[in-house]
């Protein structure tokens, strides 16, 4: 079965167009929970204190399921300003 992993970044969505052959929703799961895991590795926490990226996984019958990471910096004391 064909899978098709679209990126939502914050604001920015990316479709795949192409997608990737997968035995069944298991393995498509088991994709996009990698996939997820390497994003937030190369984009948290560096751009900012919050961020959504999100994995949208579809086949050509409709959204089979979504992988999200939630991020969010939460200061707990003022930093001493120098």
């Amino acid at each position: 079965m064909r899978f098709y992993f679209d990126i939502r970044d914050g604001d920015e969505f990316t479709e795949d167009d192409a997608g990737v052959e997968l035995p069944d929703l298991n393995a498509a799961r088991l994709q996009a929970t990698i996939a997820l895991t390497e994003m937030a590795r190369d984009y948290l926490p560096r751009n900012g204190d919050e961020r959504r990226l999100a994995i949208h996984v579809r086949t050509d019958e409709g959204p089979q399921l979504d992988v999200t990471l939630d991020y969010e910096l939460e200061h707990l004391r003022k930093q001493e300003r120098s």
